[in-house]
């Protein structure tokens, strides 16, 4: 699977730490600009109410020509006034929904990286190590063997390292491939030194460099989850030797 790649180097703890900040700021912008817009709201009506007001006096003052002008220019002004204010409004409701989505988008960002730290620290179990080679290969390997990981032990940090030999008999073993579900998830080479297994194996020259090693990551795994090692060979062949459980705790 290849979110199961993806998911491997994902950002560290400072990324979180920075995208928690970012949601914090975005939380007192969306506050500041609340207030604001109540202040504006408050503006409006005392301004709806002046008008109001001065409305009312041009009726009764409709006698007095110089008042009336006078009342005339300052209901003007304040109807500028008034439509300034629902400008400013229609400004700072639109920044405010800008603030509002960006702080959705940061605090949606937040819960994925809570819940990929999570999974991180969660204890995956292996449960057991399941030989599978079959009786009509073994006279395709000589042998192999897994050193790490031990059945029953717990692995934490979100890795999980493969370490073992393998011994090709019919041909040189290149790589071991990692499977899941009928997927390559990563390969690695079978060139690391293994000097027990020269020693047991002292005739043959393929002996003295027939490890291999390497991590992959498990954060994104399902609660169960089974890994196949499959040897390739030099003669283009394919072996499949063993099965890895694994169980988050």
């Amino acid at each position: 699977m290849s979110w199961l790649l993806k998911l491997s180097n994902w950002l560290s703890r400072g990324a979180l730490d920075r995208y928690r900040e970012q949601a914090r700021l975005a939380k007192a912008q969306l506050q500041q600009n609340e207030s604001e817009i109540d202040n504006l709201k408050t503006q409006i009506q005392e301004l709806q109410t002046e008008i109001e007001q001065l409305q009312a006096q041009l009726k009764i003052r409709k006698g007095f020509q110089i008042e009336l002008g006078e009342t005339q220019l300052k209901l003007q002004s304040k109807q500028e006034e008034l439509i300034d204010y629902q400008k400013q409004l229609f400004t700072v409701k639109n920044e405010l929904q800008k603030l509002q989505a960006q702080f959705q988008d940061v605090n949606t960002q937040l819960i994925g990286y809570q819940d990929w730290l999570q999974q991180l620290q969660a204890e995956v179990e292996v449960t057991a190590i399941e030989k599978r080679l079959p009786k009509t290969e073994f006279e395709t390997l000589w042998g192999f063997g897994i050193a790490t990981p031990k059945p029953q032990t717990l692995v934490t940090g979100g890795s999980l390292l493969i370490k073992g030999w393998i011994l090709g008999k019919r041909a040189k073993v290149n790589t071991v491939e990692i499977i899941y579900e009928g997927q390559t998830l990563l390969e690695t080479p079978v060139d690391q030194p293994r000097p027990q297994i020269t020693r047991q194996y002292p005739d043959i020259p393929k002996a003295r460099e027939s490890g291999f090693e390497t991590s992959i990551s498990i954060v994104a795994m399902p609660s169960e989850a089974t890994l196949e090692l499959q040897a390739m060979l030099e003669d283009d062949t394919s072996v499949t030797i063993c099965a890895i459980v694994l169980k988050r705790k």
